[in-house]
């Protein structure tokens, strides 16, 4: 789903807030438009809409934050899990290349995985098998792969693991975030819309009120518009 520029949602909220609040506080204006149904209450009822919305917007941008940090955690500790693998699995894969089954058991008897799932799996397979499977381990030592090592190793491709699953949550967060925004700046909008056409209406023949509320008269766009002398 596209989403709105940040300048157009800005616009989207500045024209609500201009439109209600401007209401609110002018007596004329409050009272030519309750004649037309816009009782106080019902624009005090247009201002919780449009707090809403800002606050849908708000929580959106940080929710997208958060998930901007997520992704860096995430790059962060993939190079150092990755690093953390590949020279495990080459030793592994010197240390025992005259023993297949052993290359088996640490799973490195196929292609280097390439997808995040895969990986992790993966390496969790490795140190756990080489933790875990006392030949494998006794072997590792000679190599410098002691016990304490391995755990220190294998909790690299913990920290990734733990970042993974933070950036997944951080992308479901951010997008129901933008979701809940699109839908309170919708409510927002279509209340703003039906309002000032009923401004329009009660405002009519006074093209100052109307202003306050953010629509211009044609004479006011004549001179907007009209060239410099």
């Amino acid at each position: 789903m596209p989403t709105r520029p940040k300048n157009s949602i800005a616009k989207r909220l500045n024209a609500a807030q201009l439109a209600i609040d401007n209401s609110l506080a002018d007596a004329e204006i409050q009272a030519r438009v309750a004649e037309y149904g816009y009782t106080a209450a019902k624009l005090t009822a247009g201002k919780a809409l449009y707090t809403a919305a800002l606050n849908a917007v708000s929580n959106a941008q940080a929710t997208a934050g958060a998930q901007q940090q997520s992704t860096a955690q995430v790059q962060s500790t993939k190079q150092i899990a990755q690093d953390a693998y590949q020279a495990l699995a080459k030793v592994c894969r010197a240390c025992f290349s005259d023993e297949p089954a052993r290359l088996t058991a640490l799973q490195l008897d196929g292609r280097t995985p390439r997808t995040t799932g895969a990986f992790l799996t993966t390496a969790t397979i490795l140190f756990d098998n080489a933790l875990g499977i006392p030949e494998i381990q006794t072997a590792l030592a000679e190599y410098g792969y002691t016990a304490q090592k391995l755990q220190i190793e294998c909790a690299k491709i913990s920290s990734y693991n733990q970042a993974n699953q933070a950036q997944e949550a951080a992308k479901g967060a951010a997008q129901q975030a933008t979701v809940l925004q699109d839908a309170a700046l919708a409510e927002m909008d279509a209340w703003t819309a039906r309002y000032l056409k009923i401004a329009k209406v009660a405002l009519r023949d006074d093209c100052q009120l109307l202003e306050k509320l953010g629509v211009l008269s044609r004479s006011s766009k004549t001179r907007l518009n009209a060239p410099p002398k």
